[in-house]
Parts: C-alpha cells; sequence; structure tokens
C-alpha cells in the first residue's frame, strides 16, 4: 500500500466509522476475519467450529477477504473493508488472523474487542513491527494497531509478539494455537492422511517427504526459494519415496520452481492435511516447524541462505543451538537428513514445552470461553 492509498482510504474509513458508531450496538456479534484468504481455515476455522460446538446461538459474521496488490484487487478489497469498518464499529468481538486494515486505521469503541490470533505458531521468523529492517511507511504507521488482545501458543512467544503486534505483553495471552488442536485428535489426523492419498493416488505406497518453504522479500517483491533441487533429490532419494511441493499459500505459484517434484500441492491444500500424510518436512524458516514438532516425526532445514535471512527479516531463534532437526545447506545435506532422519524425543519435548506448551488440543475451546459470553442470540453466519 502506498502513502497516498493509506491516507485516502484511511480517511474515508475513519469518517464512515464515526458515523457507524451512532448506529446500535451488536454486542452479541462474533466477527471471523482475514485479509489472507478467501476461505476459512487456520485459527479462524478451529474457533469458528468450536462456537458452533459450544455457543450454537452465537451471532457469527465472516469476512474472508483476501488483499489483491494489483488495482482492481486493491479497489475491491477497499469497498469490503467498508463492510469491515461497519462491524469493527458495532460489534462485541472482533477476531482476526493477520493485518486488517477496518482495525488499524482507528481506535475502536470501548464496546468492542478486538483479538489477533496470529495465523502461525511459536516465534521463529521476525515479523510485523519487529522485522530487521523494519517495515517501512505508511506501514510503519498504521500495521497492527489496535488489538485488544493477542493470543500466542506459549510463553516463549509472548514477547517476540508483543514488540511485532504492538500490543503490551500483560495482553498477550498463551491461550495456544487453535489450528494445532487438530494434532490431538488421532482419528482427525488419520482423515487428513486419507484426503491426501484420496486425491493424490501416486503417494500411496511410498514414503513421503514434503518440501514446504517459506517465502523472500516482503509484499510484491516475494519469491519463493531456490536452494533444493527437486531433480537431485529425487534422485538421491530413489522411487521409493516420494517428494511433494507445498508452496507458502501467500506467494503466487509461479513464484516458486516446480520442476522435479513428484506432486505440486494445490493453494487450496492444506498444509495440515500434508503434514499428516509425511513421513519427513523438509523446510526452512516456516513456523510449520513448531505444528511439526507436534507430530514428533523427522524435520530437515535447508537454510543455504542463513546469513541473509539472519539480515533481513531477522530470526528469533539461532539456527545453531536452537532448532530441533537436521540444519543442511544444499540438496546433498536434505538427502542425507531424509535417509539418515531421526527424532531425539528428550530434545522434541524440550523444544515442545519451550514454545507450544500451551498447545494441547483445547485451544479453540479455550479461546472461546475466555471471549465469547455464553449468552448469545440467533446465529447468522455469512
Amino acid at each position: 500500500m502506498s502513502p497516498l492509498e493509506y491516507r485516502l482510504s484511511s480517511l474515508v474509513l475513519r469518517v464512515l466509522g464515526r458515523l457507524f458508531d451512532l448506529l446500535p450496538a451488536r454486542a452479541d456479534r462474533v466477527v471471523l476475519a482475514t485479509a489472507r484468504l478467501g476461505h476459512l481455515e487456520g485459527n479462524l476455522l478451529r474457533i469458528h467450529e468450536a462456537l458452533r460446538r459450544s455457543r450454537p446461538d452465537a451471532d457469527v459474521v465472516l469476512l474472508l477477504e483476501p488483499y489483491s496488490y494489483g488495482l482492481v484487487g486493491k479497489i475491491r478489497y477497499f469497498l469490503r473493508t467498508i463492510r469491515g469498518t461497519y462491524h469493527v464499529r458495532t460489534a462485541g468481538l472482533v477476531v482476526v488472523d493477520n493485518a486488517w486494515l477496518p482495525v488499524h486505521v482507528a481506535p475502536h469503541r470501548a464496546r468492542t474487542t478486538v483479538v489477533q490470533v496470529w495465523h502461525a505458531p511459536g516465534a521463529l521468523k521476525r515479523f510485523g513491527l519487529d522485522t530487521l529492517p523494519p517495515p517501512g511507511e505508511p506501514e510503519r504507521t498504521f500495521l497492527h494497531r489496535y488489538y485488544d488482545w493477542v493470543v500466542s501458543s506459549g510463553d516463549a512467544s509472548r514477547v517476540p509478539w508483543s514488540r511485532a503486534l504492538r500490543t503490551p505483553v500483560d495482553r498477550v495471552v498463551a491461550l495456544g494455537t487453535p489450528r494445532t488442536d487438530a494434532f490431538f485428535d488421532p482419528l482427525w489426523v488419520e482423515g487428513a492422511r486419507a484426503r491426501v492419498l484420496a486425491a493424490h493416488p501416486e503417494v500411496t505406497g511410498r514414503r513421503v517427504v514434503v518440501y514446504a518453504p517459506t517465502f523472500r522479500g516482503r509484499a510484491e517483491a516475494r519469491t519463493g526459494a531456490t536452494g533444493l533441487d527437486a531433480a537431485r533429490l529425487g534422485a538421491a532419494l530413489g522411487p521409493r519415496w516420494c517428494s511433494v511441493l507445498k508452496g507458502h499459500p501467500n506467494l503466487d505459484p509461479a513464484a516458486q520452481p516446480t520442476a522435479g517434484f513428484d506432486v505440486v500441492a494445490s493453494p487450496s491444500e492444506d498444509l495440515n492435511d500434508w503434514l499428516c500424510a509425511a513421513d519427513v518436512l523438509v523446510t526452512d524458516y516456516s513456523s510449520s516447524i513448531f505444528e511439526w514438532a507436534l507430530l514428533r516425526r523427522p524435520l530437515v532445514l535447508l537454510v543455504d541462505d542463513l546469513e541473509a535471512y539472519e539480515r533481513d527479516p531477522g530470526l528469533y531463534l539461532d539456527y545453531r543451538t536452537e532448532v530441533i532437526g537436521a540444519v543442511v545447506r544444499d540438496t546433498e545435506g536434505v538427502a542425507r537428513g531424509v535417509l539418515e532422519s531421526t527424532v531425539d524425543e528428550a530434545v522434541w519435548d524440550r523444544f515442545i514445552a519451550r514454545h507450544m506448551a500451551a498447545c494441547d488440543g483445547s485451544a479453540a475451546e479455550r479461546f472461546v470461553d475466555r471471549f465469547v459470553p455464553a449468552t448469545a442470540r440467533a446465529a447468522r453466519p455469512r
């Protein structure tokens, strides 16, 4: 977003917000909003399911409105933020899983509570206001303002998230990451694996290595990882192994090299489904390592550009001393790491205790108990 775009859009939304303040409050309304994807997934999906179980009469509004960098997409997104601003100014609870302009342009009234349930667990790569170097304008001015609460996966992430999400640390609460609840349900894990095998029969009967790197760069300049030669990896592992690429959901698929993989998962497929089907995960600076740790399966970290990533955007963990799994620098290292993969249970247990202690299968229920009153009106999800 350019400075001019921010000034114009924020002015319009502030004016409309003042008008919306005059409308009746909807104290019983729960808004689940995201600018990441056009469908419900991750933390918001789990919270929505928990609401339907324990607050079936809740008045739930879903605002699933992904941001776009094209002109037409920006205009469409801005028009949708008008509806979002109405809900921020009138609803009782607004839950977001990423930055969302209607929350950040101006303080909301005390009758509304805004909770950030950030879409990724743990504190691995620096983000938000805590990147190295920090974001430029206008993001430095408006990004991550006016949260009442932030929900984290464990105590180790509370201070980093406080800095990244511009929220006092006593307002960052370790209730657990709702999207991890599924990993504590053996039936769900097996069901997820079955969904993958049904959609990709070429995986059946083979060991599965999933490559799920994060992106490089920021905003429109994001690019995919280039350190893995999938063809060479496949030759080293042999036909017994199936290599799968699962690109980052916020990255243009064309920005990630796909040659040499046995399967290229579509953006619509849930990474957590693939984690349940995988025997080994290969990634880099992705927060998926925290979720993967809960499955206690082998991990390989390909960090050929570690020093550059430590400079921009920066890391909260030292890859030389503080991570689990095999840390490698090239495709040959990945092959060795996969073929020799092991899990040190004591190391995994310490890592989970430090970073994911609040994740126990009940995070979504704790969220609802903490933030959603037990007395709510008729449900009208939309």
